[in-house]
């Protein structure tokens, strides 16, 4: 588990358990389901982590073992932290508090304190973590020496400075706490010449002194912290990104971008090691690895508004991109939990190579404070700065999503309106100019979860479908571009109509299935009780389909665990769609097409939405059509019917063209003319 093998510690545990249940003793079989839980947890398992703790929890409170239960409670506490239950994580943490005193463990004690502070700043309860935090540091003075002393200040010295992020005005007195932790650190530190500690120490110093635009003696210790860590980049590139940021505050923006490049250096290749045994990897990115690409990126962006020389100018806005598309790639592993996500991997400069000239990429940018909107022409690549911030366009956004739900409402048009006046208003007199019709969108953001086919322009009373046909990328250097001939297609046409596992029965699915099995010459139909997960795997062996069609209830969910597809047994995982439609001995190019007809993600969840955007990549598809929300039946049935007629039958269509022409034709007619029914259905990857 050290070492980070999980897999084969998780193997050893599952003997243990069966040897500690035959012939160990009460307490070696909770301990071992402890520690179960807790690699589970490691494996980004918060699920089965839970049920393995919870299993053994009513013995651990019968058997008389303090030290024990506080061992099991404190990793079901981990669990539950990160399946965002922070109440129930919150009781278990100060339970094991009060068992760690009575069983005479302080450092499992200092642990649960801090445990208790994490779960205190996700509930934005300021009075309540500066109460924790000062306990946990007089427990650390009190109990704890030397080196275990250093790295327990250092961690608490680290949820001082959170908690000067988060609540600066309601704790204007955490900074000076967070000053004093620092400067005992650096003392152990120079007590014990640990240069690690040096360096930790060193670098928060700064930081605090950044937060004060101290930036003479920011920069002073920043670069002692550098010096101290060197040959350890896991912390090395914590230090020159706040050098970049130093920099940046005291307008030396070329140093500033030198030394952002260099914080990516040391990043690269250690990146995935700081996942590893990590309980929350959502938070090491969104702390630790997105600030810095994105840091990077505002940089480059704020210089290319500045220059007017176009070659120059241009220069700075691919290398933006590049660092953008290299953070999508880095989150869509996070989110899928593998590395093994860039199989396709063009070069966006390859990509758009091959553009037609009737086609343009639509790249938004969402900062704090403005969206950027890089859109490439066949003349080269624009920038326009719209003067609104990531949080001000999410709220719209929202409301967009929950009104267009809503299909008897008018209610959407006015953030529809209001979102095509920021997006779409400011770059059209150049996709006129151009006679662009197709647009590749690749969203950021609170933008995953809206379909911009629904945005409205009320003075052509049309919306953006009409004039456009789109296409959904989650990034550039994650698309194939590559055109296809579309002879003699095969397709595996799946559909569930029944009410299986608890989910409604879907009436119109043997229609659905019918109708499109009339286009394709060459088809095999899996349908209610011949759609098992067993006959799904035999047919893709069989036969190497160039489209796969599945017409069944889909959930994506911000736990790719609970991503799935329903069979009329089974659940049909992400990583099993994956080995199903893979490259094998049989099939030596990707399924062409691979469309689910009846998915939904939760409304704004922009982690579930990043699952959507990344189904075609990790199912090696080329493209997939899928939707953003359950839509009824049977304008389900007509759209997609009209989807496939259109590509069979009109060789000169893209994919894109055909989804266009087929959701102006479902919006045509009175029954289901509102956006709700043809709106959310995305082309996602190949557009051609």
């Amino acid at each position: 588990q050290a070492k980070g093998h999980y897999a084969t510690a998780h193997t050893i545990l599952q003997q243990a358990q069966e040897e500690a249940k035959r012939s160990g003793t009460l307490e070696q079989q909770i301990l071992v389901h402890s520690h179960l839980g807790d690699i589970l947890l490691a494996m980004q398992k918060p699920d089965a982590a839970r049920e393995s703790l919870e299993e053994m929890l009513i013995l651990a409170r019968r058997h008389d073992e303090p030290l024990i239960l506080a061992h099991l409670l404190n990793n079901l506490g981990n669990a539950l932290y990160v399946l965002q239950e922070y109440v129930e994580a919150l009781n278990a943490y100060r339970e094991v508090t009060e068992l760690a005193l009575r069983g005479g463990d302080p450092l499992l004690q200092i642990q649960a304190l801090s445990n208790q502070v994490r779960v205190h700043l996700k509930r934005n309860d300021p009075a309540a973590s500066l109460a924790v935090l000062e306990k946990a540091l007089s427990q650390v003075q009190a109990s704890l020496e030397n080196h275990d002393k250093g790295f327990h200040l250092l961690s608490l010295g680290q949820l001082a400075l959170r908690l000067q992020t988060n609540f600066q005005k309601d704790l204007p007195q955490v900074g000076s706490i967070a000053y004093r932790i620092f400067n005992e650190v650096l003392k152990l530190a120079s007590q014990q010449q640990d240069k690690r500690l040096m360096s930790y120490a060193k670098g928060f110093l700064g930081q605090l002194y950044e937060r004060e635009q101290r930036y003479q003696e920011a920069t002073q210790l920043t670069r002692q912290a550098i010096f101290f860590a060197q040959d350890e980049s896991d912390i090395s590139y914590l230090w020159e990104w706040q050098q970049a940021r130093l920099l940046q505050s005291q307008q030396d923006f070329t140093g500033a971008i030198r030394a952002y490049k260099l914080a990516l250096e040391h990043l690269h290749p250690i990146r995935s090691r700081l996942f590893i045994g990590q309980r929350d990897t959502l938070e090491v990115f969104n702390e630790r690895i997105r600030p810095v690409y994105f840091g990077l990126a505002d940089l480059l962006l704020r210089q290319a508004a500045k220059i007017k020389e176009p070659e120059t100018k241009t220069a700075l806005l691919k290398q933006a991109r590049e660092e953008i598309e290299r953070l999508k790639l880095i989150e869509l592993q996070e989110y899928f939990q593998s590395e093994c996500l860039s199989a396709v991997q063009t070069q966006a400069t390859e990509l758009e190579s091959r553009l037609d000239k009737h086609t343009a990429i639509f790249y938004p940018i969402l900062f704090p404070d403005r969206t950027e909107l890089l859109l490439s022409l066949p003349d080269g690549i624009h920038q326009v700065i719209i003067p609104v911030g990531a949080d001000t366009l999410g709220e719209v956004v929202h409301q967009l999503r929950k009104n267009l739900q809503l299909s008897t409402s008018p209610r959407f048009i006015k953030p529809s309106t209001q979102l095509y006046q920021w997006l779409i208003t400011p770059i059209l007199p150049k996709l006129t100019a151009h006679d662009i019709n197709t647009l590749i969108i690749v969203p950021d953001g609170s933008l995953r979860t809206v379909p911009l086919a629904a945005l409205y322009d009320p003075k052509d009373k049309k919306f953006l479908m009409h004039r456009f046909a789109l296409v959904t990328t989650p990034g550039l250097n994650l698309t194939d571009s590559r055109l296809l001939l579309r002879k003699n297609f095969k397709a595996l046409l799946n559909g569930l109509s029944e009410g299986v596992q608890d989910f409604s029965p879907l009436p119109s699915v043997p229609d659905e299935i019918k109708n499109i099995g009339g286009i394709f010459e060459k088809n095999d139909i899996l349908l209610d009780q011949k759609f098992l997960l067993e006959n799904l795997n035999q047919s893709l062996l069989d036969s190497p389909y160039e489209v796969v069609h599945i017409a069944s209830h889909g959930q994506f969910d911000s736990n790719p665990k609970k991503t799935f597809l329903l069979t009329y047994d089974s659940k049909l995982t992400m990583d099993r769609l994956q080995g199903l439609l893979g490259l094998n001995q049989l099939r030596k190019e990707p399924v062409e097409l691979l469309t689910l007809s009846a998915c939904q993600t939760a409304v704004g969840d922009e982690r579930a939405a990043l699952g959507l955007a990344g189904v075609a990549i990790k199912a090696g598809a080329r493209s997939v059509i899928a939707s953003l929300w359950f839509v009824n039946d049977e304008s389900t049935a007509q759209l997609i019917t009209a989807f496939y007629r259109n590509l069979i039958e009109d060789q000169s269509l893209s994919k894109a063209k055909a989804l266009q022409k087929a959701q102006q034709k479902v919006a045509a007619t009175q029954q289901f003319r509102h956006p709700a029914f043809w709106a959310p259905f995305l082309l996602i990857g190949n557009w051609l």
